[in-house]
C-alpha cells in the first residue's frame, strides 16, 4: 500500500504534472491537484481489506466512477454495507478504521460545524500538502471532507473504474511508464447504483425543505440540484425515472431516510404533498437561483445549465408526483 500514487512524493515531478494536464485539459490546476488527492483516497480504499464491505457514493462518484457531471467536489462519501450482525461498538470500530486507512496520506483538521464523530457516522476534514501555491479565491481550499456512515441503505451497487485525472491524461498520451511507475493505473471500488443516487438526492432535497429555515439548508445543498439535472439528461436514468420502479424505489428510500433521521424535526411523519419544494418551488427557486450560479460556476469545468434549465428540469420531477 505504501506504494500507491507515489507522484506526490516527488514534488517537482507532481507540479509538472498538474500543470500539463491543466493545461491540457483545460482545468485549473488546484482542481487537478484536488482530484489527485481524492483519487489517492479512493485508491487507498481499494487497496483496504475494506474494500468488500463499503460503497462510494454521492456528486464525487457521478463525476468520478460514471463520469456523468462536470464539476469538482472535495467531498469522499462512503457508506457501510452488511450492518446486521455487527454491534454498535464494531461499527464504530469499523468506520474509524476504514477512515483511518484511506486518509493516511493526509492530515486531519478539526473544523466546527463540520467535524462530526458519532458511533454511527464521521464526518472529517483532512488537508493536503498544497503544492500548486496560484492565487485563487478562498473558496478553493488544499482540503478534503471523508465522510462514513452506516445510515445508509447503499444498494444496488457495483465495482467501477476510477482512475485520477493525471493519470488519465497521460494514458491518453501512451506514458504507460510513467503511469505504472508513479502508480497512476486505474482501480477499482464499489459504487452506489446511478439510479439509486438520483433517488437519494432527490429525498435529501425534500427533508431539508422541511427544516425550520429551509432556505438556508436547501442553498447548502445547491449542487443537488446541478447532479438532477445531469441525471435526469441521462437517457438510462431518464428512462428509470419514467418507469414504475422509480415510484417504487423512491418509496422505499423515503421511508428509510425517515426511519433513519429525526432531524428536522417531525421529518419522521412528513407527507410529500406538505413539502415546500413541491408545492413552492418556483418562489424558492427565485430565491436559491442566483447561488446555484455563483456557486456552480465556481465548481463546474464545463459552462454550466442555465439556472431557468435547472428550474425546468426539476418541474419534471415535481410533475411526476402529481
Amino acid at each position: 500500500m505504501e506504494d500507491s500514487l507515489m507522484l506526490h512524493q516527488h514534488p517537482e515531478l507532481f507540479r509538472s504534472a498538474i500543470k500539463e494536464t491543466a493545461d491540457n485539459l483545460n482545468i485549473r490546476d488546484f482542481f487537478i491537484e484536488k482530484d489527485y488527492w481524492i483519487s489517492l483516497v479512493l485508491r487507498r480504499l481499494s487497496e483496504s481489506r475494506y474494500v468488500d464491505s463499503v460503497v462510494f457514493k454521492g456528486g464525487t462518484s457521478l463525476s468520478k466512477g460514471y463520469r456523468l457531471i462536470n464539476r469538482f467536489s472535495e467531498d469522499v462519501d462512503i457508506a457501510v454495507i452488511d450492518l446486521a450482525d455487527s454491534s454498535g461498538n464494531q461499527l464504530k470500530t469499523l468506520i474509524r478504521t476504514v477512515e483511518k486507512e484511506i486518509a493516511q496520506d493526509l492530515v486531519e483538521s478539526t473544523v466546527e460545524g463540520i467535524t462530526s464523530k458519532g458511533s454511527r457516522f464521521r464526518k472529517s476534514v483532512y488537508q493536503y500538502p498544497e503544492i500548486q501555491k496560484t492565487k485563487k479565491q478562498v473558496t478553493y481550499l488544499n482540503t478534503l471532507i471523508v465522510e462514513i456512515n452506516s445510515f445508509a441503505n447503499p444498494y444496488p451497487y457495483s465495482k467501477l473504474e476510477i482512475q485520477s485525472l493525471i493519470g488519465e491524461y497521460f494514458h491518453k498520451n501512451n506514458q504507460t511508464d510513467f503511469i505504472k511507475k508513479y502508480s497512476l493505473e486505474p482501480f477499482k471500488v464499489n459504487i452506489l447504483d446511478i439510479n439509486q443516487t438520483f433517488i437519494e438526492k432527490l429525498v435529501s432535497l425534500i427533508r431539508f425543505s422541511f427544516a425550520e429555515n429551509y432556505l438556508e439548508e436547501l442553498s447548502g445543498k445547491i449542487r443537488h440540484f446541478y447532479d438532477l439535472y445531469f441525471l435526469l439528461n441521462d437517457k438510462d436514468c431518464y428512462r428509470y425515472f419514467e418507469s414504475s420502479q422509480f415510484m417504487h424505489d423512491f418509496k422505499t428510500v423515503l421511508t428509510h431516510d425517515q426511519g433513519a433521521f429525526d432531524e428536522p424535526k417531525g421529518w419522521n411523519t412528513r407527507k410529500m404533498n406538505e413539502s415546500p419544494i413541491f408545492n413552492n418551488f418556483d418562489k424558492i427557486w427565485e430565491i436559491l437561483k442566483s447561488q446555484y450560479t455563483k456557486e456552480l460556476s465556481l465548481l463546474a469545468f464545463t459552462e454550466i445549465p442555465d439556472e431557468r434549465e435547472i428550474s425546468q428540469n426539476f418541474g419534471k420531477i415535481i410533475k411526476a408526483f402529481e
